[in-house]
């Protein structure tokens, strides 16, 4: 398993530690540690072994040294796995990244014809079909490493269907494998306690968006909806929660204070720990997502374990999940007006936000766990091998 900067390093060890339980299945793990939570790996017993692992431990690097430090490294570790299949390969390379590509570098590219020319097979998980901000640029590689893999891994049939139409995939190379709950609830607690130790007050409505800031994640475009609910709403309160680049945290942070949301609105942008998370969402009444665009998202899925009422973008990803008015409720991205009067009616209507978190809970029972996730992606390794799974 290849995710050699530790790109989606939660979905990379769920699905790691429940292959790793298989008995069909010798794992070894190419990842390093992920420096903002050094234990990630560790509480889900694996041990990874990518050669090098020395920045992960530096703590206080400046970002941008950071980023030199971890692509040397991050090559160094390419050119070792290169050695190491040349005495012993494995039968299956599953990549989960490539950062390299985007940036026009050819080395990941060269790393697997190599390996492909000793017989490796290749699979490929598309977690975004194309980058967010900027798939035109990058389509015609995308196509080219789409058609070179020899398997691929999408988690909906939007995904699937954007593949063949959309770069000619075979659609026989392609299994569609679901993306599973990231990190699930592992203490039990009352929306009271969690905000109590928050700090936040017992009788707002709190209103969570949580992630990794992108531009595509609609940051600015709730905050421009949140004026309407801040003018009229006096109890609600919203909580945007996760890091991202300096520069957009600085854009976030301006726009607040320049639309005049400071008092109604709570930033913590900064890197929250798992336990942290857990009492982010637990303390909330509603998860919101307004997204641009998505192939998948991990906050959707998780968000989706704690039993919250959920105001999502209209996007195909998200309505594989979610159904206007019977388990979320779903607006246009970018209509202001609409996301607002969706977020006042969950902020002002407690039963409407019981039924549709009971139903979607309902919903998500008949999910797949880790463990069917993997007997999955293990039944897409024996075809490629064409060995009975």
């Amino acid at each position: 398993m290849m995710d050699l900067l530790t790109i989606v390093p939660y979905y990379t060890g769920h699905l790691c530690e429940a292959l790793d339980s298989r008995p069909e299945i010798q794992l070894e793990v190419g990842a390093i540690r992920y420096y903002l939570d050094p234990e990630c790996f560790t509480r889900m017993a694996l041990r990874p072994s990518p050669g090098l692992d020395i920045v992960s431990r530096m703590r206080g690097l400046p970002r941008p040294l950071r980023r030199v430090f971890k692509t040397a490294e991050y090559l160094v570790n390419l050119l070792g796995l290169a050695f190491r299949f040349a005495v012993h390969k494995p039968d299956v390379l599953h990549v989960q990244f490539l950062p390299l590509v985007l940036f026009g570098l050819p080395f990941e590219v060269w790393f697997l014809r190599y390996a492909k020319s000793l017989g490796v097979k290749i699979v490929y998980t598309v977690h975004n079909v194309l980058p967010h901000e900027s798939f035109e640029r990058h389509r015609s590689l995308y196509s080219r490493l789409y058609a070179f893999a020899d398997g691929l891994i999408c988690h909906d049939v939007t995904a699937q269907q954007r593949l063949v139409e959309e770069f000619g995939c075979d659609a026989s190379r392609i299994s569609v494998i679901p993306h599973g709950q990231l990190l699930a609830p592992s203490q039990q607690t009352t929306q009271a306690a969690a905000r109590q130790r928050l700090g936040i007050a017992q009788d707002v409505r709190l209103v969570l968006w949580q992630g990794i800031l992108r531009p595509y994640k609609g940051v600015e475009f709730l905050l421009k909806s949140w004026c309407q609910i801040a003018a009229g709403t006096p109890d609600a309160r919203l909580a945007i929660v996760g890091t991202g680049e300096d520069a957009l945290l600085e854009e976030v942070r301006n726009q607040v204070e320049a639309l005049e949301l400071s008092s109604s609105v709570q930033l913590e942008l900064r890197f929250v720990s798992v336990a942290e998370l857990e009492e982010f969402h637990t303390a909330a009444d509603v998860l919101v997502y307004p997204y641009a665009e998505a192939t998948t998202s991990g906050a959707l899925l998780t968000g989706i374990g704690y039993g919250k009422a959920i105001v999502a973008s209209r996007l195909p990803a998200f309505e594989e999940i979610l159904r206007d008015g019977d388990n979320a409720l779903l607006v246009n991205y970018g209509d202001t007006d609409e996301l607002a009067k969706a977020l006042r009616r969950l902020i002002t209507e407690p039963d409407l936000r019981r039924g549709l978190a009971s139903r979607l809970e309902q919903n998500r029972q008949h999910e797949p766990g880790w463990d069917v996730i993997a007997q999955q992606t293990a039944a897409c390794y024996a075809e490629l091998l064409e060995v009975p799974a």
